[in-house]
């Protein structure tokens, strides 16, 4: 009898079937040892703490660079000759702060999202922490942009037009006033700007209470009473936060403004030139961060499954 000619395709697939034979065969593999993996785990520790060392430097580094930056401006305010320089960049400030704020809130959420559908082995304590420090940022963010909405200009009661003399027919003549007009471009930026405040802050509160309804159901519904009781608690913190929020819109109703140095023109771009390095500079701190952040977050995971392997043995 003739056999058909042996193929490449047979050997492979003789091998295989060879491979797998001899698998089922053995015994399974034995279990990792246990000095191994306390080894193992004693690394990974380490490299852990010192991504958390590196993210509390580059927090501290950030948020003192931050608030150099702000208090500088904060002092300073727009002459005559600086026009609206002053004012212009005090709001591109409020716009980046305002962007800070949106960030960690993006973050924030995913965290959240995390604590519900985990895909990193974190604990509901290691969560939470980082749920607590993105807070702390955006509140103080918020506290930055009111500190700064109170250095806006304010309206003042100039007189509109000022005596330029007697003129040649008889009578006076006037002419429009230059404190006048400074004041109306500065207050007209001033009052856009404060209106974007408000805004921000009515609209925090609408997301809070949207979010307090969300858990009341939640409770309603809860599984267990450990989830029923952590409603509750992110229940009581949204409602000190919406007490917070309503207070801060009291202020920017109600605030009388802070003094300010007026500065030249050339003082002012200066003080921009300054300001837009330290900014960039901020900007990539701030991507390393966030980095360090998400490394950190899967090395604690390994550790965390390495705990639950010695934990197994």
């Amino acid at each position: 009898m003739n056999h058909p000619p042996l193929t490449i395709r047979h050997v492979a697939l003789g091998l295989a079937l060879l491979c797998t034979t001899g698998a089922s065969a053995q015994t399974t593999a034995p279990a990792p040892d246990k000095n191994v993996l306390k080894a193992r785990l004693a690394a990974q520790e380490q490299r852990a703490n010192l991504l958390l060392d590196e993210i509390k430097f580059a927090d501290s580094r950030i948020e003192d660079r931050a608030e150099d930056i702000l208090s500088t401006l904060r002092m300073v305010g727009d002459s005559k000759d600086s026009r609206t320089k002053v004012a212009r960049m005090k709001e591109q400030t409020i716009n980046d702060l305002q962007k800070n704020i949106t960030y960690y809130q993006q973050k924030r959420a995913w965290l959240e999202e995390q604590m519900r559908r985990p895909t990193f082995n974190l604990t509901p304590d290691e969560k939470r922490r980082i749920i607590a420090r993105f807070n702390e940022r955006i509140e103080k963010r918020v506290n930055q942009i009111l500190e700064m909405n109170k250095t806006l200009a304010k309206h003042q009661d100039y007189e509109r037009y000022k005596s330029t003399g007697d003129s040649w027919y008889g009578g006076t003549t006037y002419s429009e006033s230059d404190d006048y007009r400074q004041n109306q471009m500065l207050a007209s930026r001033s009052n856009t700007q404060r209106d974007k405040v408000i805004k921000g802050l009515q609209s925090s509160i609408e997301r809070l209470e949207r979010q307090n309804r969300t858990l009341a159901q939640q409770q309603l519904t809860a599984s267990n009473e450990e989830l029923k009781r952590a409603c509750m608690d992110e229940q009581r913190k949204n409602d000190e936060l919406m007490k917070a929020r309503r207070a801060q819109l009291k202020e920017v109703f109600t605030s009388s403004g802070a003094p300010t140095r007026p500065i030249s023109i050339s003082e002012a771009q200066a003080l921009d030139n300054a300001m837009k390095k330290s900014i960039d500079s901020l900007k990539r701190d701030f991507t390393t961060l966030f980095q360090h952040y998400w490394t950190w977050i899967g090395e604690q995971s390994s550790v965390n499954n390495l705990k639950a392997a010695l934990k197994n043995l």
